[in-house]
């Protein structure tokens, strides 16, 4: 993948470049004049155009130069880099922009830098918890800041309207965004904000942005936005070749409205496993298991994700231990480990039957891990990061599936989105 990076200094085209490195991009900023090398590997080149305190002829003409530029480097994604107090020509550029990139083009600017303190609520811009008009920057000698509210600036300096989707719709997550992306695409708006209060708000709309096929959109941004929008870009390939395994063990209610927001999101078939006919000793067990398998198999063809589960809203299905055992003739501890054991075997078919294109995987429910770590081999995880506070990845050490990416997570850990998140840090992984 190749990608542009339109910036009007310096420092904020090494600041954006920085973070798609860090993806493994080789990243590298040019001055204007300077000739974007032809390399083989996945690049993203920042062109400082060094307009910011220029006048908007000279704003334009530079950046439809650095766009040509990366037209002839083959660029197969533009993004633009805005200053974080909103300094600069911003609105003059994004109007030269979608005239060079076409009808299709469409600009989604955010603002937000909640690690540094930036952070949109209702369209207005707030420097630590002030609003960037009431900070220095107001001041500015050459180009001083009237007012914090993003769309009428935009507005002012180019001849679009802007829309605005603010809190209410962005904290109902990426479905709901990407909804109000499509409306006032629909209504042909090309310029864009969106409110942002966190890095999940703005992981969001990234993916909220990835997911939507009909128009070429352009994350306008100091960085954030940029860099989680590439990083799902750079990774969609790779998904249609790689598949994701989710394996439930919680059958508590905090897992199974998470298992809801999940089946929304991705909109995939879940496999349900019956826990009945895997707390047993009987050939029901194996039956069950290979049964699970058949539908996992015929869903690899279709699906990125698996869901293995034996909870989903609508089949919270607990089995009545105590009169098992009873029957078995054996104790609950064994009965309960058996249906773990089922769901680790399930996933261990599964990776197999998939000739090895599931390669990251996600298990919510200590014992499912412990009882596929088991069943695997494994000698342990590989811990790499906190996914979020008790939700852990690493990788597997040794056994079978030697390296494979994991993530855990504790079945009454996290909100309703908990599960969704994980899977997006899954996918945000190389």
């Amino acid at each position: 993948m190749r990608v542009g990076v339109v910036a009007d200094d310096l420092t904020g085209a090494n600041a954006t470049g920085v973070k798609l490195s860090k993806q493994g991009l080789f990243s590298a900023t040019f001055l204007g004049n300077e000739t974007i090398p032809d390399k083989d590997e996945e690049m993203a080149a920042c062109i400082d155009t060094d307009t910011r305190y220029v006048s908007y002829a000279i704003s334009k003409k530079r950046v439809q130069e650095a766009l040509i530029k990366f037209r002839n480097w083959n660029a197969d994604l533009i993004c633009k880099r805005i200053d974080s107090t909103l300094r600069g020509n911003i609105g003059c550029e994004l109007n030269k922009m979608l005239e060079t990139l076409g009808n299709d083009a469409v600009t989604i600017v955010s603002p937000s830098y909640p690690e540094s303190g930036r952070v949109t609520i209702g369209g207005f811009l707030l420097v630590d918890n002030m609003l960037v008009q009431d900070t220095d920057v107001a001041n500015d000698p050459v180009q001083p800041l009237k007012s914090s509210y993003v769309p009428h600036l935009l507005e002012d300096q180019s001849n679009q309207e802007a829309a605005l989707i603010t809190l209410q719709h962005i904290t109902q997550g990426s479905e709901v965004i990407q909804s109000e992306l499509e409306r006032f695409i629909s209504k042909g708006f090309r310029v864009i904000v969106c409110d942002a209060i966190s890095e999940k708000h703005i992981d969001d709309v990234a993916y909220a942005m990835s997911k939507i096929k009909s128009n070429k959109l352009i994350p306008v941004d100091p960085g954030p936005l940029t860099s989680c929008y590439i990083n799902y870009e750079r990774n969609k390939e790779g998904h249609k070749k790689t598949k994701n395994l989710i394996t439930i063990g919680s059958v508590t209610s905090v897992t199974t409205e998470q298992i809801k927001y999940l089946l929304k999101e991705l909109k995939i078939h879940p496999i349900i496993v019956h826990p009945d006919k895997l707390a047993t000793f009987s050939n029901l067990w194996e039956k069950e298991v290979n049964r699970a398998v058949q539908e996992g198999e015929k869903l690899l063809g279709t699906q990125s994700f698996l869901l293995v589960t034996t909870n989903t809203p609508d089949h919270n299905n607990i089995v009545d231990l105590a009169k098992t055992s009873a029957v078995e003739g054996v104790s609950k501890d064994l009965l309960a480990k058996r249906i773990t054991e089922g769901l680790a075997e399930i996933s261990r078919k599964l990776i197999v039957k998939s000739n090895n294109k599931i390669n990251k995987c996600l298990f919510s429910g200590g014992d499912v891990t412990a009882s596929f770590c088991e069943i695997v081999g494994a000698n342990g995880i590989d811990l790499k990061d906190e996914v979020m506070p008790l939700v852990a990845y690493g990788q597997l050490l040794g056994g079978e599936f030697d390296s494979l990416s994991v993530v855990t997570k504790g079945g009454m850990v996290g909100d309703h989105t908990a599960l969704f998140d994980s899977i997006k840090f899954l996918q945000s992984l190389a």
